[in-house]
């Protein structure tokens, strides 16, 4: 009689014994009277073991793998891949033959010809096994499939502990999991051909280095496709899934060599090949061509941060799932198939004008975004640095100076001028010219009161404030002149004349605002909007350059702003499309407005701050553009567009606040740096060389006109019409047409210009909007003197004052400064 420490042992292993030969029975596998001798010594026993086979699960759930996203660029070539386990799910007729052959081989050469289970497997291994010999396994391929099956479903549920039971070999617990998988591989034949169940082995099985499924593993050792494996190349990937990491290629080729041989061996003997191929692929080499598939975005090359930016977009936007787990999972897990808007062409150049520069590997940084006007597709997204998690060497991040702060970026950086188009917007919106006149200081010192927001005067001190890179030395130019020379003194004359709210209000329309959210000291809640306060116009709010773009973008389209856009087209795994983030194009502005913003920003490139940016690379094309210089030059900025193109383009310290000025950048010592110094070389020598790689004509910008604005004085009047020499119904309609209410004198005055009837002067040059203007008509010509009676004359005698004959000459009055 046995101990009893061995009965108490036996026991459950004779029930697992039992409950084998009941899913044997169940399987079709077993003959009459052919059981396990152990079985069949005891019927309670076999009855124990029919009931555990009876609970068992027979459906194997969701059989989905998980399978690596593509990403493309938008010509469809591959950028990257994202993945948890590197897959591509392929089918039966992607698989050449001879891994078909090599596999069942050598996994389970009576496969097409048995059920879900092989008794002669069974019989022979519980029998070694239950008597103590060596163990010996006896699962077939559909067995296989559907452990490997159940070891990814516990996986990706992040349950490691049914990962570990799905794998368990020894013991109880070994036979139990053998039990569990034979009742599903059952279940599993029963719903799916042999072909199919072939297919989905191959698609599950691992192959190491993170390599999953045969395709991934053909790209991986081989640089080609599952379709096209070789004999040898076949027989060395079917060898590999009985241990892959100890006949991994790449670590251990003399032990993946002779695994490979004793494949070919098999196939032989089995007839699947003859003896001349057989000795022609024992001959050959390992044959090794390694296409690594590094993680994610690290192998987009200089496309990385845009593609982390378009990871960014999947995991944050609902229409990919209603959870952050839910759409990462489907990102790395779904095999989703993602077009994106990026032009390699295009990528390419800016990566190279922003290495040009400012050369990778210093503390300076560079970013530049590029966006298609009309339809927000971001072109080009590069910066002068390398992207990878190894961020401790110089110039080497994940951060994305692009973008804000939620999508992988950072705080952001003050704008400077760039920001100047948005008060100049604003300007036009509320019904003033280009051609109106502003006060132009050297500098200024201002209350906060005399600026308003939403209606009320600002609360608390003085605003201080200068000139950077334009004129302004104490007159007063046109709006037209200030943009052009970007003059900050009359920009803040502007912005005394408008509304703080309705500024922001037209950048955030553009898609201008706040790169990190800050706290609202009124409310406590967090948000983006941009700050309200008397410096907003000269561009003291943290922004980042893609927006940026998008805005002047806008411009570009007459007024149409679209969502910078970084996803064209989203198939899942089967091809079926999903929804993807709108661009959600709107007309924001004004046409006329957009077209009056163009017009004085061109100014800016022709004859401008940027009057000596890339006029040859540009090769005669229309340009839009703007500088952008914060204090000491901190951060510098050109913002621009053709028809076609349009982009931002920053340089500064990521961190820290340090200026430019006198900074060693490129291996020289620089001067004073503004935004037409190094961000507009970087900004034309992308976009010239672009737009010529693309052979695109040279388009043309359409000018704004004055119809429905008022041009306006010094002090915010508008200049009231010429009438004089018109009819009183012609001056009438003309002052009517600029917004003023018209009075017509009851006198008459003469006048030797003027004819009778016709208007002789006017009340003002100049008023309010609304006033009221006097005309006085014109009752002609003085009579001519009689010639028989002398004029008079004055004598000492006569009565009045003598008037001086050595009066002085009037001094000349002051002229306007050109703000040059």
């Amino acid at each position: 009689m046995a101990p009893r420490s061995t009965q108490h042992t036996r026991r459950p292993v004779f029930r697992l014994l039992a409950a084998f030969a009941a899913v044997s029975a169940a399987g079709g596998v077993l003959s009459a009277g052919l059981v396990v001798p152990a079985v069949a010594a005891t019927g309670s026993l076999t009855s124990e073991g029919v009931d555990i086979f009876n609970e068992l699960p027979a459906d194997l759930g969701d059989k989905t793998l998980s399978e690596a996203s593509t990403i493309l660029y938008a010509d469809n070539t591959p950028m990257a891949k994202v993945y948890d386990q590197n897959r591509s799910v392929i089918s039966f007729d992607q698989i050449a033959p001879v891994m078909r052959d090599a596999i069942v081989s050598i996994e389970d050469d009576r496969f097409y010809s048995h059920g879900a289970v092989d008794v002669k497997g069974i019989v022979r291994a519980l029998v070694s096994n239950a008597g103590g010999g060596s163990t010996q396994g006896a699962s077939t391929l559909t067995q296989q499939f559907v452990k490997n099956v159940l070891v990814q479903q516990a996986v990706q549920q992040g349950d490691s502990q049914a990962a570990a039971a799905a794998v368990e070999a020894d013991g109880v617990d070994g036979y139990a999991r053998k039990l569990r998988e034979m009742k599903l591989a059952i279940g599993v034949e029963k719903e799916m051909s042999k072909d199919d169940i072939l297919t989905g082995y191959l698609n599950v099985s691992y192959f190491q280095n993170n390599v999953y499924g045969v395709e991934a593993a053909a790209q991986y050792y081989f640089s080609t496709s599952a379709a096209n494996l070789t004999l040898p190349q076949a027989a060395l990937l079917a060898g590999m899934v009985q241990n892959p990491a100890a006949y991994n290629p790449v670590k251990y080729p003399d032990a993946s060599v002779k695994r490979r041989n004793i494949v070919l061996n098999r196939m032989l003997e089995l007839g699947k090949i003859d003896q001349a191929t057989h000795d022609a692929a024992v001959a050959a080499p390992v044959g090794l061509n390694p296409n690594p598939s590094r993680q994610g975005c690290l192998a987009a090359g200089t496309a990385a941060y845009f593609c982390d930016y378009v990871v960014h977009v999947i995991e944050s936007d609902p229409a990919f799932g209603a959870t952050p787990e839910d759409r990462r999972n489907l990102l790395r897990r779904g095999g989703l198939t993602i077009k994106t808007t990026l032009n390699p062409v295009i990528q390419n150049i800016t990566q190279k004008a922003v290495n040009d520069g400012v050369n990778p590997g210093q503390d300076v940084r560079s970013a530049a975004s590029f966006v298609q006007p009309g339809t927000g597709q971001i072109l080009a997204m590069a910066q002068d640095t390398t992207y990878s998690p190894d961020e401790d060497q110089i110039g080497v991040t994940t951060l994305n100076y692009n973008v804000g702060q939620s999508m992988g970026g950072t705080a952001g950086f003050q704008q400077g001028s760039t920001f100047k188009p948005f008060t100049l917007a604003t300007w036009l919106k509320s019904g003033k010219s280009l051609d109106s006149s502003v006060s132009a200081p050297s500098s200024g010192n201002d209350p906060f009161s005399a600026f308003k927001a939403c209606g009320q005067k600002l609360r608390g001190g003085r605003y201080q404030y200068s000139n950077s890179e334009g004129g302004g030395n104490g007159g007063a130019m046109t709006v037209r002149q200030a943009t052009a020379n970007s003059v900050n003194t009359a920009f803040m004359s502007m912005e005394k004349q408008l509304d703080i709210c309705d500024i922001t209000a037209t950048a955030q329309s553009l898609g201008v605002y706040k790169a990190a959210p800050t706290k609202n000291f009124l409310t406590g809640e967090k948000n983006l909007d941009l700050d309200q306060n008397p410096s907003m116009t000269l561009g003291t709010n943290l922004v980042y350059p893609l927006e940026v773009a998008g805005a002047y973008a806008a411009f570009a389209a007459d007024g149409n702003f679209c969502k910078p856009t970084a996803i064209i087209e989203v198939l899942d795994t089967n091809g079926k499309p999903l929804q993807v983030p709108s661009a959600d194009c709107k007309q924001v502005l004004d046409v006329n407005v957009a077209r009056n913003v163009t017009e004085a920003l061109r100014l800016g490139w022709t004859s401008g701050t940027a009057k000596g940016v890339g006029k040859g690379v540009m090769d005669g094309r229309q340009v839009a553009s703007k500088t952008g210089t914060t204090n000491d030059s901190q951060n510098v900025w050109f913002a621009a567009y053709t028809p076609q193109m349009a982009g931002a383009v920053w340089v500064g310290h990521h961190q820290g606040v340090k200026s430019l000025n006198g900074a060693r950048i490129n291996g020289k010592r620089v001067g004073r740096v503004f935004g037409a110094t190094i961000p507009g070389p970087i900004w034309a020598n992308a976009v010239g060389p672009s737009l010529e790689a693309l052979n695109a004509p040279k388009e043309t910008f359409t000018d704004g006109t004055n119809d429905g604005l008022k041009t306006t004085t010094v002090d915010g009047k508008i200049r009231v019409p010429n009438v004089v020499g018109r009819s009183v119904s012609s001056a009438t309609s003309a002052l009517q047409a600029a917004g003023f209410q018209v009075s017509v004198a009851s006198g008459r005055v003469q006048s030797t210009s003027v004819a009778a009837g016709l208007v002789a002067s006017q009340s003002a040059r100049s008023a309010a909007a609304g006033a009221t203007i006097t005309i006085t008509r014109s009752s002609g010509a003085p009579p001519a003197p009689s010639p028989t009676q002398p004029a008079p004359t004055q004598t000492s005698e006569a009565p009045g004052i003598q008037l001086p004959t050595d009066l002085p000459s009037l001094p000349s009055l002051p002229q306007a400064p050109t703000g040059q």
